[in-house]
């Protein structure tokens, strides 16, 4: 494994805008220096990832609606959600 690959595999994970001098001589753009939360590595902006808890027969219906409408499990709930929370005053 490349000292490069261990220092982005680290624990936490920066990006900078300015060109950061690794102990290998290259180089590596980035943007900020925000450390990236592992809930949020791989995910489009404005997504995260979280764990519930639900009951199993919500699980196996969300699953077989899934698959019926040729969806994905995230695509159903994400549906499900908005129409549950579209049109409610929420205090922030």
């Amino acid at each position: 494994m490349h000292k490069f690959q261990m220092v982005y595999t680290a624990y936490k994970v920066y990006e900078t805008k300015r060109f950061i001098k690794f102990d290998l001589g290259r180089t590596k753009e980035a943007s900020n220096m925000v450390p990236i939360k592992t809930s949020q590595r791989g995910l489009q902006n404005g997504w995260t990832r979280n764990t519930f808890i639900l009951r199993k027969e919500y699980l196996e219906k969300v699953k077989a609606l899934a698959y019926w409408e040729r969806k994905t499990i995230k695509e159903v709930m994400d549906e499900a959600l908005g129409s549950y929370l579209k049109g409610r005053k929420i205090k922030s």
